[in-house]
């Protein structure tokens, strides 16, 4: 035994003595870089500097190879070299700055934020994190719903709630066009496609002067171009649900540049459809909610400096439903929809030399669609499990109907020129103007069951009022903006900023300055901060994201002033090891001039029960009489404010090198929203609390991984109900649809005397000081995906299997209310995403 242990160590020995090995340090011009990619051409065997710019790779076969150095906004560095058996090569290299590539350019590296880099709260997100995160179905919204600052309404939006503000103050670009209305399936997916992205930058808060007429944060996508070096290449992903494919190339007739198409669609009408009619549960005239979408890239250049870019999108959204007669439920609904989107932008780039990027672009952008809605549903006082399985035809005392017809369209023509110019050692001037035409067509008509019109004016949850609105407005938006990013020190960079902006809806101007720094403590800990203010006009296309109807004539709108967010944000960013990185944020948002619905003085109606009397029957009530309360409008006015703060936490591993078996992210966010409206203080809508996400990848081997994906959040703000009341309703007495005096609402029975027919209750939800005035349970989810990785004729795929909602948890999304039957507050939960497993695959050819 022991010679055999001799012999194995004499071999081993004589092995490892026929390789050899690189090591050295690499700089900018005496400074070490860390974080930067070294790479040996043609293999998966590498490493990254250290905190010091030292690498060492160990164990090379002998032999000719090359060298690859690389980190963002440097220029990429190749070294030949040979490797000699029993000897380590010393290689140091300089890497030179490289500010502006003409070919495609990239803000930020996906490893490591720029020490000069002063934006705070910016998360950079890999599209290969968007199609790979567990529970995103692929998706670049649900993507950014698991990092820090960010949360979803619920599960069946993919809308973005950053840092105490809606979903309609967030700015969405892609490609240098400002987007309306980003998502599909009525909210469930967003537009972008992580197949076709090369990069998403979300800034959750204290953006630059280059953004602008939102108050919150900027989600800026950049679609990447097609293929240089290939003819045609593609990639298919596909789904139980829906397919996406990708098609690339390089241009033609030797035409310098590239072309990228990719298409979607969902798939619900061809393989749900036919289950559900067969099924009986719905008429064979309806078509299942479906969208397609087309979009383009091609690029042309660069010629001498100059570069072309146009960019397309053609997206369609239908849904025609109509429920059926053998339904086992009490309500009936007619729906035919129709959303479109469509785009069309020219960018012309020009770059003379390394110093110098100047961008024009030209959009058109539309957003439009037409729908028609009518239903019958369910007295939402009553018990919907006590009509369950009953006959349609009896219903009809129970159902109340709801109808509305809408057609709006938001057209926007575009121009931008941007300008950057970095000067003297590490200085960058940008500056830019541009203007939106704005063309805005908005018609809702609606019509109400009074009894239900009742309902949903005396609840403190109604926003505003739901009237009649119809308006079409032309105006234009004009901006311009500035900055520099002055490098004081190798240390220190300031970054002084200022934005004015034009509103033509408003007829002002407004100002906003912008500041902000950081300050390197060494090569692997930087401190951020920035201090800034924010403007956001009023607009049809903003409220379609807020969920709430305002009337914005000219009339209304004269009188307005831009809602105002000043943001305070401090941070430090460390990086702990050459791929753990830790950073805390605090932040602070004042909110001033929010537009809220007018209140004017009303009438309320009031009752009491009469002692001795039965309160199921009209007799034991008094009869109403008319108190002065107040009555919600759709006028917008200036009468809103607030603040939202907190502090969050996030600890990441990243996968700097490609080669190591775990990655992913810890965050905790600890935050507070609030609005003052009309004298009360009440939380935001979405403010919650407690926030944590865990996101997991580990890679078992080259061909199979597995990731998870679990969030945790307090509860949203809720208004409890607080016990029941009759209805009560406007009499018209003579017929001319003029009311004349209120009354206890009662069900109407042949035969019976009128003091003795049944009162209609409903849920009395209080007074606007019990608004938002509870929580609903915690919100935790877990989601699990496996990958397996794999070669078919001769082409790789990715087969996997995504299960959202593991252990199938009942987060609630609201409650429903009602009125039982001895007339106490009974309550049912609605619950989001139920356990959910999909499965599907990707292929690239």
């Amino acid at each position: 035994m022991k010679n055999i242990i001799i012999l194995i160590l004499l071999l081993s020995t004589l092995f490892y003595a026929q390789t050899g090995g690189v090591k050295g340090v690499v700089s900018e011009n005496g400074t070490p870089l860390p974080g930067v990619n070294i790479l040996i051409k043609d293999t998966n065997i590498g490493t990254v500097t250290n905190s010091e710019g030292d690498y060492s790779i160990r164990n090379i076969q002998p032999g000719e190879l090359t060298l690859r150095f690389s980190i963002v906004g440097y220029k990429t560095r190749f070294i030949d070299l040979e490797i000699q058996p029993n000897r380590i090569i010393e290689v140091n290299v300089n890497m030179e700055v490289s500010l502006i590539e003409v070919d495609e350019v990239k803000v930020v590296d996906q490893s490591r934020q720029q020490a000069n880099d002063t934006r705070t709260s910016l998360l950079d997100v890999e599209p290969d994190k968007a199609r790979v995160l567990p529970g995103a179905v692929t998706d670049v919204f649900r993507t950014l719903q698991a990092m820090p600052g960010v949360l979803a309404p619920n599960d069946f939006s993919s809308q973005l709630i950053v840092r105490g503000s809606g979903p309609d103050q967030n700015l969405i670009i892609m490609d240098d066009v400002e987007i309306f209305n980003p998502y599909r399936l009525y909210g469930v997916i967003s537009m972008f496609n992580p197949e076709a992205v090369t990069d998403i930058n979300l800034i959750t808060g204290g953006f630059p002067s280059m953004y602008g007429d939102r108050l919150s944060a900027v989600l800026d996508v950049t679609n990447k171009q097609g293929s240089r070096t290939e003819t045609l290449k593609g990639n298919l992903n596909a789904s139980i649900v829906a397919a996406n494919l990708v098609l690339e190339g390089k241009n033609p007739f030797n035409i310098p540049g590239s072309w990228l198409v990719n298409s979607r669609r969902t798939y619900y009408d061809l393989v749900v459809e036919p289950f559900v009619k067969n099924a009986g549960l719905v008429e064979e005239n309806v078509s299942f909610p479906n969208f397609y979408d087309i979009q383009t890239k091609l690029a042309f250049g660069p010629f001498d400096g100059h570069k072309f870019l146009i960019n397309g999108i053609y997206s369609r959204d239908a849904v025609n439903v109509v429920s059926g007669e053998n339904r086992r439920t009490p309500d009936s609904v007619s729906v035919q929809d129709l959303s479109k989107n469509d785009l069309a932008s020219l960018a012309w780039h020009y770059a003379p030399n390394e110093r110098f990027l100047n961008k024009v672009v030209v959009s058109w952008y539309k957003n439009s669609g037409d729908a028609n809605f009518d239903s019958d549903f369910l007295d939402p006082s009553l018990n919907r499990e006590d009509f369950e399985e009953v006959e349609t035809d009896t219903l009809a005392p129970y159902l109340l109907n709801f109808k509305f017809d809408t057609e709006f369209s938001f057209r926007k023509y575009s121009f931008d020129d941007k300008l950057s110019w970095f000067w003297g050692d590490g200085n960058e001037f940008n500056a830019g103007i541009g203007f939106d035409m704005m063309q805005t067509v908005f018609d809702f008509d609606f019509t109400f069951d009074p009894a239900l019109e009742a309902f949903i004016r005396s609840n403190p949850n109604s926003r505003s009022a739901i009237d009649d609105i119809r308006d079409v407005r032309d105006y234009k938006r004009y901006r311009a903006y500035l900055h520099n990013n002055f490098k004081i020190s190798d240390k220190f960079f300031f970054q002084p900023g200022l934005r004015v902006d034009h509103y033509d809806i408003l007829e002002k101007t407004y100002v906003a300055p912008r500041i902000s720094a950081a300050y390197s403590f060494d090569n692997i800990t930087t401190l951020r901060a920035v201090w800034g203010q924010y403007y956001q006009s009023p607009g049809y296309e903003k409220l379609r994201d807020a969920q709430i109807l305002f009337d914005l004539q000219q009339s209304v709108t004269r009188n307005l002033e831009a809602e105002k967010a000043t943001h305070y944000v401090l941070g430090i960013e460390r990086w702990v090891t050459q791929e753990w990185r830790a950073k805390v944020e605090g932040y602070y948002k004042k909110f001033e001039n929010l537009i809220i619905a007018d209140v004017l003085r009303g009438s309320t109606y009031y009752t009491e029960p009469i002692p001795g009397k039965d309160p199921r029957f009209s007799s034991g009530w008094t009869r109403p009489v008319v108190n002065v309360g107040d009555s919600t409008t759709q006028i917008p006015i200036n009468g809103g404010n607030g603040e939202a703060y907190g502090v969050e936490f996030m600890l990441e591993k990243k996968n700097v090198a490609g080669f190591d078996q775990i990655n992913g992210w810890i965050s905790y966010s600890l935050a507070w929203a609030e609005r003052n409206e009309r004298g009360l203080k009440i939380p935001f809508r979405f403010d919650q609390r407690h926030t944590m996400n865990l996101v997991m990848n580990y890679k078992f081997s080259d061909s199979f991984d597995m990731g998870i994906s679990f969030q945790y959040g307090s509860g949203f703000p809720l208004t409890e109900a607080v016990g029941v009341r009759p209805r009560i309703l406007l009499e018209d007495n003579d017929g001319d649809f003029i009311p004349e005096s209120p009354v206890i609402a009662t069900r109407e029975i042949p035969g019976v005397a009128q003091e003795n027919q049944e009162v209609i209750y409903d849920v009395d939800f209080g007074s606007n000081a019990n608004k938002l005035n509870s929580r609903r349970p915690v919100y935790h989810r877990l989601d699990v995906r496996f990958n397996y990785y794999t070669k078919l004729w001769g082409q790789n795929w990715t087969f996997y299997i995504d299960v959202v909602n593991v252990y199938n948890r009942e987060n609630v999304i609201n409650y429903d209310y009602y009125v039982t039957e001895d007339l106490t507050l009974g309550r049912e939960k609605t619950t989001m995403f139920p356990i959910l497993p999909t499965f599907g695959f990707n292929v690239s050819f």
